[in-house]
């Protein structure tokens, strides 16, 4: 975009554009997140906020990624704060755009105190986990900032209570995806499609719940799909739906090779990457038919 045209855009539209790029930051801090978390590195900062009692470490093995986690969520942290101020600035035309905002921008906040908190607790599961659901929803919000400030247009399928469904679904899935990593039960489960007698009983549970749910909603996001081409649901609602199946069958392709291959670093990274892209389209479809409710 030419430097004119953004000075004329509205400051509301400013915020949506901002929101979205801060919504893409924020997939991409996930995903930076797994990285750490797979390499051993959460701990490469031993110390919170600074690292190894300084601004700026030694910038070597684990402290370098550790730190770069850091820094990926300062700018994340700017953009959802510069996000925010345009909102604000604009709040006489449209309140709830600012509130949606600025309540992003305190999750961040929030976010960076567990960031804190899981290094002080030594990477604590619960704490850990904690971290990706507060992440997830700062993701939400951003997209609703996102959604609202670019006047995308709503969907009125497939509704609200639907759409609440696959993504109160999709979420369980997510995060006892989370809990099983946070509970360092990722390679307790050897077995495929299903955790088998070398698994104990807490980790074939976690496991057998969490594959079952995620390969059950692929299904019925197949189903929904066809519901919404019938039913003649927006191209964008549709697009979303698709893009979810398809993602939900690379995660499958990319779990089961991951357990074959004995969880390689880089798999393990993609897995959480791709669980929040799914997050991000189910949550989206959710976020537009609430919009799509509130117009009619």
């Amino acid at each position: 975009m030419a430097m004119t045209s953004w000075r004329a855009e509205p400051t509301t539209r400013k915020a949506g554009w901002l929101a979205l790029t801060a919504a893409v930051l924020t997939i991409g801090l996930i995903t930076y997140g797994a990285w750490v978390r797979a390499s051993g590195s959460g701990l490469g900062c031993p110390d919170w906020p600074l690292c190894e009692g300084s601004l700026v470490p030694t910038l070597e093995g684990d402290t370098a990624i550790e730190f770069g986690h850091r820094v990926f969520a300062g700018i994340t942290m700017l953009m959802v704060a510069v996000s925010a101020w345009f909102a604000w600035s604009g709040r006489a035309t449209d309140a709830l755009l600012a509130k949606i905002l600025v309540g992003a921008l305190g999750l961040i906040f929030v976010q960076a105190v567990l960031g804190g908190i899981t290094v002080l607790t030594e990477l604590n599961g619960d704490v850990r986990l904690a971290h990706l659901t507060i992440a997830l929803a700062t993701l939400t919000l951003l997209t609703a900032g996102a959604i609202r400030g670019l006047d995308v247009q709503g969907s009125p399928y497939p509704g609200v209570r639907i759409a609440s469904v696959f993504a109160v679904w999709t979420g369980i899935v997510v995060l006892l995806g989370g809990s099983i990593v946070g509970s360092n039960l990722s390679a307790a489960c050897p077995g495929l499609p299903l955790c088998d007698d070398r698994s104990p009983l807490d980790a074939a549970w976690m496991h057998g719940i969490h594959r079952t749910a995620a390969t059950l909603l692929l299904f019925a996001l197949i189903g929904l799909g066809f519901w919404l081409r019938k039913h003649r649901g927006t191209m964008f609602s549709i697009a979303l739906n698709h893009t979810a199946v398809l993602l939900i069958v690379l995660q499958i392709g990319i779990g089961v090779s991951a357990i074959s291959q004995s969880l390689p670093m880089y798999l393990r990274i993609m897995h959480l990457g791709m669980a929040s892209l799914i997050w991000w389209a189910v949550a989206t479809q959710w976020l537009l038919a609430l919009k799509g409710r509130s117009s009619r």
